[in-house]
Order: C-alpha cells, then sequence, then structure tokens
C-alpha cells in the first residue's frame, strides 16, 4: 500500500491506482491551483493527484497555501520518483494552532525568525506568539519611551542555571524589523500575536521607569530567570498611561486582532505594601490583590477593545473571578482548573500545557510521544463548551536556548506532533504511524534549515531518562534557583 507521508495528517486520503512521476526540476509547471467557492472553510483545500499532475482546489489563498505545504511534503518523501494517484480532502479541527517564541531572554536574527517560521508554516500552524518582553529584556522598539531601548534592553550579564556569560546581552527589533516578521508571517498565512508580560515579568521596564513600581526604586534588570517582586503599580494612574503608550505603537505594527497582556507568576508582595495599590483596591471596591490584579487586566482589556482588539492573558489572571468575557485565557498550569470552568462559563481558551508543550525542556522530561498524545480538551470541559478551547500552542522559552540549532533541536520534532493535534481530529491520530511519517520528513526540514533532534532522542529508554534529567538540571537548574522559585511561587 503506498505510504502518504502528511504530517498533520489529512481528514479523509483516497489511495487511487496510478501514479504521477515527478519531473527531474521544479514541479510547478504541473500543479494547478484552482479558486472554488463552493469548498467551504478558510482553510479548506482538496488535493488531487493524476498521472499528469496535481490539482489543489481552496476557496481562499489560504487553504491553497495549506495544500500547498502538503505538496511539499508529498514531493520531498515521495518514494522512487512517483507519487501514487490519490484524492485528499482536508481541513482544521482547531481554528488556532499557534507556536511561541521568547526573544526577551536571547534574541533570534530576522533569518533565523523566518526559518522557524517556514518550518511552522510546513506543519500549518497559523500563529506566530512572539514574547517580546520579560524581566531580562525589553525587545521592541518604542519611540515614546526610549529609555526601554537604552536600559530596558540590555542586561549586565546572562546567569540562567549554571551558565554564566559576565558580558553584557542587549538588542531589541525595530519597528522595520517587526513589520517585516509580520509581512513575512501574512505572507505564510499566519498571524503574529506580540505579548508585553504585565504586570509581572516587567522588571525591564521597571529599570528603564522606576516611577512605574509600588517603590519607585532604581533596580537593574534581571540576568537569572525565575519570579521576581518588582511588578507594575496598580495603583498609579501613570502605570495605565504608560500601557496605553506602548500599545498604540504596538498596535501600529501589529495588526492582529489579539494582543497577549502576560499575567502569569505575578508576586502581590509589594501590592499589599503599597499605598497607592491599597487605595486603588478601596476605591474600586476590591477584596483582594487577586481582584486587584483582574481590574489591572480589565482596564487594558477596555483599552485595547475601543481599538478593536482583544487581550490574551497567561490562566493566573482567572484567579480574580472577574476577567472581562470577551478575554482570552491561554491555560500552561492551572492545577485549581480554573480553565475549565472559565471555557464551561462561555469563555475561550488556548492551551499549552506546560507538561506536554512546552519544549525548553529535555525529551527526557518531555518525550515527543507525550507531546502528541496530549489531547487540549482539558479534564473538566464540558462537551457543550469544547467549542470554546479556540486551540493549541507550543512554547519554546530561551532562557538556556541561544542558538537557532539549539532551537530546532528542542522544538522539532515535537511542534509537529502540537500541530498535528491542533490540525487532524482525534480519531485520526495515530502515534506510531505519526513518527513514521515524521522520520520521515527529517531531510525536508534539515532542507530548510532545521535540524531535529535525532530520532533516537525522541523517546527516551526508560534507563536513559534519568541519566538525560540529571544531565540537564546540572546544567540548568542550581539550588539557589530551585529555592527562589519555590519561594516565589508561595507569594503569587
Amino acid at each position: 500500500m503506498a505510504v502518504v507521508n502528511v504530517v498533520p495528517v489529512p481528514l479523509r486520503t483516497v489511495i487511487k491506482t496510478g501514479s504521477f512521476t515527478l519531473p527531474e526540476g521544479s514541479i510547478m509547471p504541473y500543479v494547478t491551483k484552482k479558486i472554488d467557492k463552493n469548498i467551504l472553510g478558510e482553510e479548506t483545500y482538496i488535493l488531487e493527484v493524476t498521472g499528469q499532475g496535481v490539482t489543489v482546489g481552496a476557496s481562499t489563498d489560504c487553504g491553497l497555501f495549506r495544500g500547498w505545504q502538503t505538496i511539499k511534503q508529498l514531493v520531498n518523501t515521495a518514494e522512487g520518483g512517483e507519487l501514487p494517484c490519490m484524492k485528499i480532502e482536508d481541513r482544521p479541527r482547531f481554528a488556532f494552532r499557534g507556536f511561541m517564541i521568547d526573544s526577551a531572554r536571547h534574541m533570534q536574527t530576522l533569518d533565523e525568525l523566518k526559518t522557524m517560521i517556514d518550518a511552522a508554516a510546513l506543519f500549518k500552524f497559523n500563529v506566530f506568539h512572539w514574547h517580546l518582553s520579560d524581566d531580562q529584556g525589553f525587545r521592541m522598539e518604542i519611540e515614546k519611551y526610549p529609555r526601554l531601548m537604552e536600559v530596558g534592553s540590555v542586561r549586565a550579564s546572562s546567569d540562567f542555571g549554571n551558565r554564566h556569560v559576565n558580558e553584557p546581552y542587549g538588542g531589541y527589533y525595530t519597528k522595520e524589523d517587526m513589520r517585516e516578521v509580520v509581512r513575512y508571517c501574512a505572507q505564510r498565512y499566519i498571524d503574529v500575536i506580540p505579548e508585553m508580560d504585565m504586570p509581572g515579568h516587567t522588571t525591564a521596564m521597571l529599570a528603564s521607569y522606576p516611577a512605574l513600581s509600588c517603590s519607585g526604586e532604581e533596580l537593574p534588570l534581571r540576568t537569572t530567570g525565575g519570579i521576581f517582586p518588582e511588578i507594575l503599580c496598580a495603583g498609579k494612574d501613570e502605570t495605565f498611561a504608560f500601557i496605553e503608550g506602548v500599545l498604540d505603537e504596538v498596535m501600529e505594527v501589529f495588526p492582529s486582532r489579539y494582543i497577549h497582556i502576560g499575567g502569569d507568576e505575578a508576586p502581590k508582595t509589594n501590592w499589599r505594601k503599597c499605598p497607592a495599590c491599597q487605595a486603588r483596591m478601596v476605591e474600586e471596591g476590591l477584596r483582594d490583590e487577586e481582584e486587584l490584579q483582574g481590574y489591572f487586566a480589565n482596564r487594558v482589556q477596555d483599552y485595547l477593545r475601543a481599538h478593536g482588539r482583544t487581550a490574551v492573558c497567561w490562566n493566573e489572571s482567572l484567579k480574580s473571578g472577574m476577567l472581562e468575557n470577551d478575554m482570552i485565557a491561554q491555560m500552561w498550569m492551572d492545577k485549581e482548573g480554573l480553565s475549565a470552568d472559565w471555557a464551561n462559563s462561555g469563555g475561550k481558551v488556548i492551551v499549552s500545557d506546560f507538561f506536554h508543550y512546552y519544549t525548553d525542556y529535555p525529551y527526557a522530561m518531555t518525550s515527543l510521544s507525550k507531546t502528541y498524545s496530549y489531547e487540549p480538551v482539558v479534564k473538566g470541559i464540558e462537551p457543550a463548551a469544547e467549542e470554546n478551547v479556540l486551540g493549541v500552542s507550543a512554547c519554546i522559552w530561551t532562557e538556556y536556548v541561544e542558538t537557532l540549532e539549539k532551537m530546532a533541536y528542542m522544538t522539532f520534532p515535537r511542534f509537529a506532533a502540537v500541530a498535528e493535534t491542533g490540525w487532524s481530529y482525534a480519531a485520526l491520530k495515530d502515534r506510531p504511524d505519526f513518527l513514521q511519517r515524521m522520520r520521515a520528513l527529517v531531510p525536508l526540514l534539515k532542507k530548510m534549515g532545521v535540524t531535529p533532534a535525532p530520532v533516537a532522542e525522541w523517546n527516551p529508554h526508560p534507563a536513559k531518562k534519568a541519566k538525560n534529567m540529571v544531565a540537564f538540571f546540572t546544567e540548568n537548574i542550581n539550588g539557589d534557583m530551585v529555592r527562589a522559585f519555590i519561594r516565589s511561587k508561595k507569594e503569587v
């Protein structure tokens, strides 16, 4: 039987008799693309291989592009230079299929980002979530607040885990850089969602403009990973004026409907001691600091909504119990089941589960099979609310990822596994079959400049897992970090 090496697995594939012999040069003269308004769905496509060539039809250019990614995979994995005659009818399960790259801890060049975007497009991702600010660096050009680039983009050193680089690390993306990324993604029918984390993970902002904190004290950018007590002051109107000023310029560059405003890991220690924050709580009738964070997020959402945009926030923001219902919650670690409750109440959820979709941890911790087998309609979501799961997003954080080579190793093939979960209906998924198809696509990825982890490392043998985990944590984690993390988690 003919083998069809396509990831994500299509909705329906019918193999027919005969084959098409691939030409020596480009296949393009033998590919016919046609717009057919009778084909329903923006990303739906119908692909047919006959003895004369390939025809792909869709109702939109986006659908044609998705079909072209399937053609590329078929051509590059064809056995003996022959494509079996077939008909593929395909459409996605989820509307939101994202990949996140953290450029705050370590930046990527535009060419490196484009390489990752091309690899993501091959697997039919349609959202690039771009993390652009954190405690260790602010990476966006904002003309109104120049100190974000002069101060907030440069840290004194890099001390992630047991890795120490005792020299300044800095840089930011100009508006033209960011517009170029938006243009490049648009050509691949990928939306770019920028993230400016708030009210926590904001040391780079506070180092640039100390008056935005509760204390007003000067502090340097963080050079280590972690969760830190200094966060934006929710009691000062200047804070919201600053946020709105930054968002004005962000929205000029990024046309996406969604803007990510963070909301994770925000310790309330300073808010509890801050007269301005406490006065804000009294003024707004807020019971505690969690509700103050809800007020904070809602105020930013109100501003975005007035400009035709919608805020996305990490699931910790749900703790307030008062988020406006048009906000989007992104679930990464949610022991209380608040994301399921949010979906059941009509709220929209994006799933980025830490234990399955975070790819900056070793395969010994998060194997390819573990990533692939995860079902994003999480426990607790009622059947009637399943439609409120917008989709999935795979993440790569870069404290320990400094090069494209390391990023490619960590993300692929795990990104492809998330892509298949996002695109393909659950009943079609088959882990052994996926592994076979993924192995066949490795040469194509390498040709594109993305070298995945070696096949032998995708699903480590149990005997090797412990050894690999020890090696990872020895290299990247130290005792001070663990103790600081535990203390900070108690404060969040």
